[in-house]
């Protein structure tokens, strides 16, 4: 990996009242932008929308001549948002929209989804089912380890089936509406003229009658297989011919979407042939999947090419035609089963592709197929590059709001350690379903559980901290912040959920548990308080000093004090710095619903809070297993827990976690 030295930038703002003079070139040839963004696929479109929800001018390039052009070109995609991308459309304000069209459903059967029904020989197989290993002796186990570990149950967490061209269209419409997002279509990418002015870049940009310049800070690609990005910043790292001369001899497959006629019900089947009439070795196979809209009848069937084709060149052949298809698919389909009106087909290979390198020169980043490409098969492909675009989107966002710090880029670093290691997973996880599928020892329980997202943990990295003690806590940093319900806002006098709270904004969100009371010490409810025993803790002088406009000098161990919730949060404040804390909302979780009023407080606060009820103590019980410790979450706004643990560890962390960061200023504590 090519790291390169960042330099030293300032936080920026956007005027929202002129947005379209950020465009202007004085020099005439081109324009300016804060990302340039190759390639409007899904992840592409995706990271263009997340960054223009935060107010970062994007600039989004595509080489098809138009947006219909685009549409119409478009084959195959996925079918189905896994329940952390569900999460992904909530917060991105897409979930109503994509759920309440009439060509997606909700599927909340996990299990269902690896498993499809066999068809072997043309013959439905009832009652046969894969081996779902030891797990699924108990009745309902995943759905308890959903309901019982993440805490969602029912729809909040289903699955949703629907096309990737009806997310791409929705996307759309939000860009074309948005101040901060200029679409080029027709214009491609040919790669870096230098460097810019403050560490930035300057990217060369064609179309059929023009070349251009874009000056922006940070270029990402997601320009797919063949990606022009990868090919000219990332030292030759091309994908170039993997499909067949480096596997030539590797098993060759089909797939198409047509109209299936045929009397069965609409759902997913695993086709099979086997020799001496179904009792004899399997010699084929394949797979037919109905395809999301409004036509019932429209499916997307896979099956293996004939033999004497394996060794062929894909890039030399033309589409399959419909009689090959039929003809390999004949023997394994019920008879009569009908193939009509073929929308497109092609021919694809059970090969991975992972780059070297997902970032390169500090500033250069690759995004979904362009960093990692898989067989167009099943869930995964699909989800990971939106989970892809959701990692790096959020700290893009951080880099160009806050600038780094001079030799810093922990918060674009953090995008390979976190994002590569899941793009090996995808790797595993899609060839080991086969392979066990094709050794008769499919455990779809297992495959279930890992492919829904929900307990993927990333490894530590820059932007995950983890505790001395995380081996008592129930929730570890790096995985998805588990849903806790029954939660009562008093800023609207509402009752919320966790989910909810993470899913309203793109903002780090730090939890604080504190007493019963979210009072001073001294405030005229003293009397009645209930003790504190326990929960006192302080950073020494220097926090005092510093909020006296002393300079600061880090404690070397905190000293003994009673602690109010302000005092809670002016710490995290003083470990975070003014700028960090700006781009942070604050949440005190109290037991009691006696909230006292707020004036008189001994400390001058950044963010004003927001005071939670949480009754029951749910959220210290599903996260600590304990009611009586004194602690806080950090969670980033990818929902993932950045940092957990107990006063006053936490704060240590939480100070590691921006330093790591290298965004914004340095705080007083960290500065010499």
């Amino acid at each position: 990996m090519e790291s390169g030295k960042s330099t030293a930038r300032t936080a920026r703002s956007v005027d929202n009242n002129n947005v379209a003079s950020w465009w202007e070139d004085t020099s005439g040839n081109g324009f300016t932008c804060d990302v340039l963004v190759v390639g409007a696929g899904l992840a592409g479109l995706a990271t263009a929308l997340q960054l223009s929800r935060d107010q970062v001018r994007v600039a989004l390039v595509d080489a098809h001549p138009s947006e219909e052009a685009k549409r119409s070109a478009f084959q195959g995609g996925g079918t189905l948002l896994t329940p952390t991308n569900v999460l992904w459309a909530r917060r991105m304000g897409l979930y109503k929209s994509l759920s309440g069209d009439p060509s997606s459903s909700r599927e909340p059967d996990f299990e269902a989804l690896s498993s499809p029904a066999l068809i072997t020989n043309g013959k439905v197989q009832q009652g046969v089912a894969a081996s779902s290993g030891a797990n699924s002796n108990s009745l309902g186990w995943l759905k308890a380890e959903v309901e019982g570990r993440k805490n969602y149950a029912g729809d909040e967490f289903a699955y949703l089936s629907l096309s990737q061209s009806f997310i791409e269209d929705q996307i759309l419409e939000r860009i074309r509406s948005s101040r901060f997002v200029k679409v080029l279509w027709n214009h491609a990418f040919e790669g870096l003229a230098g460097d810019g002015e403050a560490g930035g870049a300057t990217a060369l940009v064609s179309s059929p009658t023009a070349s251009m310049q874009v000056r922006c800070k940070y270029v990402v690609g997601c320009d797919g297989r063949s990606s022009k990005v990868r090919e000219t910043c990332f030292n030759g790292d091309r994908i170039e011919g993997y499909e067949w001369k480096e596997h030539k001899g590797v098993m060759l497959h089909m797939m198409c979407e047509c109209q299936v006629k045929w009397g069965l019900e609409r759902k997913s089947y695993r086709l099979e042939q086997k020799s001496l009439n179904g009792f004899g070795p399997t010699i084929g196979g394949g797979a037919a999947m109905p395809v999301p809209g409004s036509d019932n009848s429209l499916y997307r069937l896979s099956v293996n090419a004939p033999f004497t084709m394996w060794g062929s060149n894909m890039e030399c052949m033309e589409p399959p035609p419909l009689s090959l298809l039929q003809k390999q698919l004949k023997p394994k389909l019920p008879k009569g089963t009908e193939l009509a009106d073929p929308k497109w087909s092609r021919y694809y290979r059970m090969n991975h592709f992972i780059s070297s390198a997902f970032w390169a020169s500090g500033r250069v980043f690759l995004v979904g197929e362009a960093a990692h490409a898989h067989p167009p098969v099943g869930i995964l492909p699909m989800n990971a590059a939106l989970e892809d675009a959701d990692n790096l989107s959020w700290k893009l966002s951080m880099a160009v709001k806050l600038g780094l710090r001079e030799g810093e880029d922990g918060v674009l670093a953090s995008y390979e350690e976190e994002r590569k290691p899941r793009a090996e997973a995808v790797r595993k996880s899609i060839a080991g379903y086969f392979s066990d599928l094709m050794q008769g020892k499919l455990s779809p329980i297992r495959y279930a559980h890992n492919d829904c997202g929900l307990f993927a943990t990333y490894p530590e990295s820059r932007l995950i901290v983890r505790s001395n003690r995380e081996q008592k806590y129930l929730v570890k940093a790096g995985e998805i912040a588990p849903n806790v319900r029954e939660l009562f806002l008093t800023n609207t006098m509402k009752k919320t959920t966790l989910g909810e709270i993470l899913t309203s904004s793109n903002k780090h969100k730090i939890f604080c548990f504190c007493s019963d009371w979210p009072v001073k010490m001294d405030s005229p409810y003293n009397d009645s308080e209930p003790s504190h025993s326990g929960m006192s803790f302080s950073l020494g002088e220097s926090a005092e000093k510093e909020n006296c406009g002393e300079k600061a000098v880090k404690s070397p161990r905190p000293s003994v004090e009673k602690m109010t919730w302000d005092k809670i949060q002016h710490s995290v404040e003083f470990m975070l710095g003014k700028e960090f804390v700006l781009q942070c909302e604050f949440y005190i979780l109290h037991t009691t619903s006696k909230i006292a009023h707020m004036d008189g407080l001994d400390y001058q606060l950044i963010r004003d809070p927001v005071h939670v009820v949480d009754a029951k103590s749910q959220f210290m019980l599903e996260y600590f297993g304990s009611d009586d410790c004194l602690a806080g979450v950090m969670v980033r706004p990818d929902m993932r827990v950045g940092a957990i643990g107990e006063f006053p560890d936490f704060l240590e962390d939480l100070g590691h976690y921006h330093h790591q960061s290298g965004v914004g200023p340095a705080p007083v504590h960290e500065k010499k």
